[in-house]
């Protein structure tokens, strides 16, 4: 039989060990509680517009060794031969749509205008399609006047629809466009742009876009941002693109950026996307 003083001791232990499991497991709650958040992945996409006229312009920009996704202009000169060498460097075409603009700009060969019947505006369309391969999505080049009618846009994200497979870009040419409310009606996938890099030809200006770009994207998880094939602008991408690596941000096609954000509207409600208001944005 045990003592007393043996049993007390055995007494002893038990509540030692259970006081240290408490303790072990209060440590891990902390440990736990004060990790820091872990850092959600964070996307980009640039769209480069208005490809297809200069031929050098246009191999200088798809020639960048990053994720750019690449918008060619209908029925230009070099418009098949470029959508072929993007997407031999594995990057994402899409149809740069020429619409009409509330300035009365001479038309982009393939311009849509309120003009149209339904069954113009139809055949017009698919030709655009068809003079470009490759297509993956289509955003809209100028289109200040035609994106805000909603009878066209339907017209448009109809036939997209009905097409399969294609997202639309609203490029935000003016505040009163209802090109994405009509294409999520359509159940076409739709996302808006973010910023215009080059609204102007100042290198600041530049500096500036590209900076509220990241900080977009790292304050949101992804946005998405226009450029063009200026020289000047290339020469920045070229020179600066590698900032979105020491972000941890990472640039992808523009399909890939619809689906990413499409995924995270309802954690992460939309900003409203401004629109180009620069002098230099009236031809739009």
């Amino acid at each position: 039989m045990l003592d007393d003083s043996f049993l007390k001791l055995i007494h002893t232990y038990r509540v030692s060990v259970r006081k240290q499991r408490r303790l072990i497991a209060f440590a891990l709650l902390l440990f736990v509680f004060h990790l820091p958040p872990l850092q959600a992945d964070k996307f980009a996409s640039i769209i480069i517009d208005d490809v297809g006229n200069n031929l050098e312009y246009g191999r200088d920009v798809i020639n960048l060794p990053a994720t750019l996704t690449i918008a060619i202009l209908p029925k230009t000169t070099y418009a098949k031969k470029l959508a072929r060498l993007a997407a031999k460097k594995n990057k994402e075409v899409m149809l740069h749509l020429p619409m009409q603009s509330v300035e009365h700009h001479q038309h982009s060969p393939g311009t849509l205008d309120l003009h149209m019947t339904r069954n113009e505006f139809r055949e017009e369309l698919r030709l655009n399609l068809n003079s470009v391969p490759y297509v993956r999505g289509v955003n809209n080049h100028m289109g200040s006047l035609l994106t805000r009618h909603p009878g066209h846009m339907a017209w448009l994200m109809d036939e997209l629809s009905r097409m399969g497979g294609l997202y639309f870009i609203d490029s935000k040419t003016t505040s009163k466009s209802i090109a994405d409310k009509i294409a999520i009606e359509n159940n076409v996938p739709v996302l808006s742009r973010d910023f215009f890099l080059d609204p102007d030809h100042n290198i600041g200006t530049l500096r500036q876009q590209f900076d509220l770009f990241i900080k977009k994207v790292n304050q949101r998880g992804y946005a998405l941002a226009i450029a063009h094939p200026y020289p000047q602008t290339i020469k920045f991408l070229k020179a600066h693109l590698n900032e979105l690596n020491q972000h941890d941000i990472k640039l992808i096609p523009v399909s890939e950026l619809v689906r990413t954000a499409n995924q995270r509207k309802n954690n992460h409600p939309e900003n409203r996307h401004v629109a180009c208001t620069s002098a230099a944005c009236s031809r739009l």
